[in-house]
């Protein structure tokens, strides 16, 4: 019998015990660098218990990395209080897998397809007309709040929808697309205010930055027939992969919430555990907050699909038929009772019996685990790991910073990908800085800066704490 791939460790920092999943060939230095990351952005015991508060358990999972204020990769249970740095300002940021029925990937060889997508979401051709009632409705209620208010009236993309698709596909989202929340926050009041007027949104239906994508690819591993069948898979489907967040809206609660706490905490203190006992009202405010920015990452990452849906439709002149497999936020928080699970760059992965009614009950929670671009995607199946907080990795993870990528990350020729600017173009010949930043900018998500997504999948399914189910190779990768 071979030996296990990955590497189990318990180690004690800052006073807590962690339990981790080590990568495939991960080097010492990079894990001990991550860990001393994260012993600076944990409360001490002494900390926490002033606040009225614990750390009950903590874990990291294979793409674990350097990451400021916070690693990524970490999933942590506290009770007594929450503590926003942790997940920071891409709150909600998340992945979401759509199946395209009637489509074939030599159809997705066309160069039309490229303008097509350029111009959908970087030329202004996304088409997201929404009223303030769908405005409100999203941050209030996510996604069933932004069907109901469609029922009554659409216009642009979202007037081809169809709304029985979309209210049946509510079961394949985490937490059924909508975080609770009492009320909408003071600071969008603004955006949400209610009216029945369509406007073009200028937020939502955006990629953003960073490590953030759009990809179209094909199935060309099946490793879990059951599974894959209960996802509408096969050999050969086109898939569609989106990876996206809160955007301004994360960024506003993050950072407002940051300031707050700053302003307020007393010498000796630790102003990053926010007690919900000793401030029950920036409590409630920021988890409300949260809700809200969750709920517009979830609606962000559906007009997202919808998008490039009409792009392919364009591109190929016809209706194009397709489903929903998954969708789940990688960097939020979730509270049950006096206990706040938080998830900084790490996926939930329930086990069997575990989602409630639905297509994945009996089968585990979808995980939806890029690689970098290039290496493709895993779906993969959650099972339930009390070790590791029902949680898995949400990445490939780096191996060379941002900076590094752009000194030795190489591109590989054969890598189709599109930005907001046509390096082609006839008008930036001749435009070195421009093309060089264009360059450096795609060496920073190069498939060299990034870990094998092998390296990270294999140590968990060792670990049991996900199963496979089928490897999508990319085609086309969308960057902002």
């Amino acid at each position: 019998m071979n030996a296990p791939s990955f590497v189990g460790r318990t180690s004690n920092i800052a006073g807590h015990a962690i339990r981790s999943v080590v990568a495939r060939d991960e080097p010492e230095q990079s894990y001990t660098h991550s860990l001393a990351d994260l012993a600076n952005a944990l409360p001490t015991p002494e900390a926490m218990a002033e606040k009225k508060a614990s750390l009950r358990a903590i874990a990291t999972t294979p793409d674990f990395h350097p990451g400021k204020p916070v690693p990524v990769g970490v999933v942590a249970d506290v009770e007594g209080a929450v503590l926003p740095h942790m997940i920071g300002s891409d709150i909600g940021c998340g992945m979401r897998m759509i199946v395209l029925d009637n489509v074939t990937s030599e159809q997705l060889s066309t160069p039309v397809l490229d303008r097509h997508l350029r111009h959908v979401f970087f030329q202004g051709g996304r088409d997201i007309a929404l009223t303030g009632l769908d405005r409100h409705a999203i941050l209030r209620e996510g996604l069933p709040g932004l069907f109901d208010s469609l029922q009554r009236k659409s216009a642009g993309l979202l007037s081809k929808l169809d709304l029985s698709r979309a209210w049946a596909d509510l079961e394949r989202h985490s937490d059924s697309g909508v975080f609770a929340c009492d009320d909408i926050d003071v600071d969008f009041a603004d955006y949400a205010q209610i009216d029945s007027d369509h406007r073009r949104d200028a937020i939502l239906g955006t990629i953003g930055g960073g490590n953030h994508f759009v990809e179209l690819g094909h199935v060309d591993e099946v490793a879990d027939g059951t599974f894959a069948r209960a996802a509408g898979l096969k050999p050969g489907s086109v898939v569609l992969v989106v990876h996206s967040g809160s955007l301004d809206f994360g960024q506003r609660v993050g950072t407002a919430t940051r300031d707050r706490l700053k302003s307020d905490f007393k010498p000796g203190e630790d102003w990053r555990v926010l007690s919900r006992e000793m401030r029950p009202d920036l409590y409630k405010r920021y988890m409300n907050g949260h809700a809200n920015a969750v709920n517009a990452a979830f609606a962000n990452r559906f007009f997202i699909g919808l998008a490039a849906i009409e792009a392919v439709a364009r591109t190929l002149g016809q209706e194009i038929e397709h489903h929903l497999v998954y969708d789940a936020p990688h960097n939020t928080v979730w509270e049950s009772g006096n206990v706040v699970r938080h998830r900084k760059g790490a996926c939930p992965a329930r086990g069997v019996g575990a989602l409630g009614a639905g297509p994945y009950h009996w089968l585990g929670e979808p995980v939806i685990l890029p690689g970098s671009m290039g290496d493709g995607t895993w779906l993969l199946a959650g099972c339930g790991s009390t070790d590791f907080l029902e949680s898995s990795a949400h990445g490939a993870g780096r191996k060379l910073s941002r900076q590094e990528a752009r000194s030795r990350g190489n591109i590989a020729n054969a890598l189709r990908v599109i930005g907001p600017v046509d390096p082609q173009s006839p008008s930036l010949q001749g435009r070195q800085d421009i093309l060089a930043e264009i360059h450096a900018r795609l060496k920073e998500e190069a498939p060299t800066a990034y870990k094998p997504i092998d390296s990270v999948v294999e140590p968990m399914v060792d670990a049991a704490m996900v199963t496979k189910v089928a490897k999508i190779t990319s085609l086309v990768t969308v960057k902002g």
